[in-house]
């Protein structure tokens, strides 16, 4: 009965019909949720996986069953934004392994990719690959009020989805390139005082081990 989407390889599958392996499903829902939903695995014969990395409670559970990873996220790793129930509102339908299921909506989709950048994992590749199926169909407006204070980071991704894509470069609208282009001016001249690296998806490179089932393995 908990309310999900579905996101990671499976959404990006979702939205441009391009399969990547993945090594768990993730499955995103409010926090009001959580216990529900950590319930309803149990129940299933999951059981906790504890934390990958530090700090993950704070955002994610992991739970396992045989090969099997579920995850259910909650939050950006970094902990800039919550799921909210206006995400679930959004979701579109599809099927995925036979049954109808919500899964995260587009923007969202890049929203949580573009914070994902270290040293051991990028998503931008995924997010070149939404862009090009779904260009024409992106409302970037809402994406840009999405990312807020981080729109440099949507600046930086079309920038490398032109270079990648030259054939699609009048997708994003002209009116959102002129936008980008005088906040940047404005950047340029007054550079906010405040240091962002932390929030560039901090833990993932410091899961002892990401593929693991068992903690006891």
């Amino acid at each position: 009965g908990v309310d999900f989407m579905l996101g990671g390889a499976f959404a990006v599958y979702f939205y441009t019909n391009w399969w990547r392996d993945t090594h768990d499903i993730d499955m995103y829902i409010v926090h009001e949720d959580l216990d529900r939903a950590t319930e309803a695995l149990e129940k299933a014969g999951y059981h906790d996986l504890g934390e990958q990395a530090k700090g993950d409670r704070e955002w994610i559970y992991h739970a396992g069953r045989e090969s099997m990873i579920v995850d259910l996220i909650w939050r950006f790793a970094n902990l800039a934004n919550y799921v909210t129930r206006a995400w679930l509102d959004r979701a579109p339908k599809g099927r995925f392994l036979g049954v109808d299921v919500k899964f995260l909506p587009l923007e969202e989709v890049v929203w949580i990719k573009t914070f994902v950048i270290n040293r051991d994992r990028c998503d931008w590749p995924d997010v070149m690959r939404v862009i090009k199926s779904q260009c024409r169909n992106l409302d970037w407006n809402r994406l840009l009020g999405l990312l807020a204070e981080h729109w440099l980071l949507l600046a930086g991704m079309i920038d490398v989805f032109d270079w990648q894509h030259p054939e699609l470069i009048d997708c994003v609208p002209e009116s959102v390139r002129e936008e980008l282009m005088f906040r940047r001016r404005d950047y340029w001249k007054h550079p906010p005082q405040v240091d962002r690296e932390q929030l560039l998806d901090p833990w993932l490179d410091q899961r002892a081990d990401r593929y693991a089932v068992w903690r006891d393995e």
